[in-house]
């Protein structure tokens, strides 16, 4: 039988040292590799801190670098659309001065035009009243056209005898006879002067003192007379008591 002492224990039951160490041990390694860790997740944390903070900053950079070139350009848009007004502005300030000048410059066109045709009216009928005056001014001869008119007519009366009578003084008259003597006579018909008219007012134009017998000459000559244009209208005509007479007076211009 083996007495225990309570005080001491058996050699079998004291711990192991060498595990105690060897746990010491493993526990020194573990929170050396923690507090590795936890330094290693620090400088991690603390590079992902500072790269973190200088990509912000970067973008912050870029942000405010995109920021102030979009202000410049917002800045200088507002800028170009301020000028583009101010030229639009004054364009159309231009555009309505010059359809005011325009319209102004076809109101004087106008005038103008209206002056233009008013001293043109003016002009014309000055010339014609000058050359009505001159054609009654104008001494009275017989053109070619004229002339050939009358002795185309009268062909068929050749042989057939006219006298033609003047007023005394009328030297125009007198003239304009001696180019219807010189007419008739050329058409074959025979042309004789007859004594000056003294008595009565002068007829101006040309008359016709007809016979009885002369009716059918004195008809045609009258005609040749207004188709050669030497009279405007019928030729005046008087009945002669001497039925074979035919004479033309040559009366002052009208």
């Amino acid at each position: 039988m083996r007495f225990v002492n309570p005080g001491c224990h058996p050699i079998s039951a004291l711990p192991d040292l060498s595990n105690v160490q060897f746990l010491e041990r493993g526990l020194n390694w573990s929170t050396l590799a923690y507090i590795v860790f936890v330094c290693l997740a620090a400088a991690s944390s603390f590079i992902l801190a500072l790269f973190a903070g200088r990509v912000t900053s970067a973008k912050e950079l870029e942000l405010n670098r995109l920021q102030s070139t979009s202000a410049e350009a917002v800045a200088r848009a507002h800028a170009s659309t301020a000028r583009a007004n101010a030229q639009a502005q004054a364009a159309y300030k231009e555009k309505r001065r010059l359809e005011v000048d325009m319209a102004r410059a076809q109101v004087r066109h106008a005038e103008l035009h209206r002056e233009n045709l008013q001293l043109q009216l003016a002009v014309e009928n000055e010339r014609t009243a000058r050359r009505e005056l001159e054609q009654r001014l104008a001494a009275r001869r017989l053109a070619v056209a004229q002339r050939q008119t009358i002795q185309s007519e009268l062909a068929a009366f050749q042989g057939q005898k006219v006298s033609i009578a003047t007023y005394p003084g009328d030297a125009e008259g007198a003239a304009f006879a001696g180019d219807l003597k010189e007419t008739l006579t050329a058409a074959g018909v025979v042309a004789n002067p007859a004594p000056a008219l003294m008595a009565g007012k002068p007829q101006p134009g040309i008359a016709l003192e007809v016979g009885a017998n002369r009716r059918a000459f004195a008809t045609a000559l009258a005609k040749a007379f207004v188709d050669a244009g030497i009279s405007s209208g019928p030729v005046y005509a008087t009945e002669s008591e001497d039925p074979n007479l035919l004479e033309i007076t040559v009366g002052p211009k009208p």
